[in-house]
């Protein structure tokens, strides 16, 4: 009897763990690069540069990403702070040296887009869609999971050779639980809460 109740114990503390770590995530809002520490929203990151447009490469190889594809544009145009920096091409592409289990991405653009997920063979593992449905510019937010690391990504629009805006990406370092884990963390509750009632 004991036993079996530290084996519940363990399995519902495993899941749980699981769980709360899904919440681990890397904001790039493009505006500032790691610092000496090497990672992301720390007191020491350093603003972005100040040119209006360059190829972004290296710049957030610290985190764990690099773009290998993919230009940084400065201006008003998507937020309509002055100051503000975002990916303005026809095809971001990058790649991860850090687990990565999940991306969202924020598109301002006039094309259809769709965000892939790459494992480290090039295989997709995951995409979104976003339609723009209507005769403007439209704001969406393209985002995926998956069960294994993803190893690198690209934004592409329907056409090679059309432009979109992406800004503020946020990535899941941890795994997501699947919902098989879900469903074992339910079945252990459920047992917990007949044994306390047989108890009682």
């Amino acid at each position: 009897m004991a036993a079996i109740n530290r084996l519940l114990a363990t399995t519902l503390a495993t899941l749980l763990m699981a769980g709360s770590a899904s919440a681990a995530t890397i904001l790039v809002d493009f505006e500032t690069t790691p610092g000496a520490d090497g990672r992301l929203g720390t007191a020491d990151d350093l603003p972005m540069f100040s040119d209006s447009i360059r190829w972004i490469r290296n710049e957030l190889t610290p985190a764990g990403i690099t773009f290998t594809q993919g230009t940084l544009f400065e201006g008003p145009f998507f937020d309509g702070n002055p100051g503000n920096h975002f990916l303005s091409s026809t095809n971001p592409v990058g790649t991860f040296s850090t687990p990565v289990y999940g991306i969202s991405i924020q598109s301002y653009s006039y094309w259809n887009a769709t965000l892939y997920a790459y494992d480290a063979t090039g295989k997709v593992i995951a995409s979104d869609h976003v339609l723009n449905a209507g005769q403007g510019f439209q704001r969406q937010t393209l985002s995926l999971s998956s069960a294994e690391a993803i190893a690198g990504f690209a934004v592409l629009p329907d056409n090679p050779g059309n432009i979109l805006n992406l800004d503020n990406m946020v990535l899941t370092t941890t795994p997501v639980p699947e919902p098989s884990s879900w469903a074992l963390l339910g079945a252990g509750l459920a047992l917990l809460g007949w044994r306390a009632r047989r108890r009682a």
